[in-house]
């Protein structure tokens, strides 16, 4: 479960985080670098970076991938 620091994206991007992370936990950490060099500027796509609120969530559902895929 996230944590009280963790912010919750609205649903929309909620939706673009959690297939992303599912896509990385399944294509692992190259998958995620090539995403974030081709969707550079793109504001959806913005919670890759660590400074970004949404990546604490990212990060939770990136740990939570594997289970749900299993």
């Amino acid at each position: 479960m996230e944590s009280a620091s963790t912010i919750l994206p609205p649903p929309e991007i909620r939706m673009i985080v959690d297939k992303t992370a599912r896509y990385v936990a399944k294509n692992g950490p190259e998958f995620e670098q090539r995403i974030i060099a081709s969707c550079q500027g793109i504001p959806n796509f913005s919670f890759l970076h660590s400074n970004h609120p949404y990546h604490a969530y990212y990060k939770h559902r990136l740990l939570v991938a594997p289970a749900a895929t299993n």
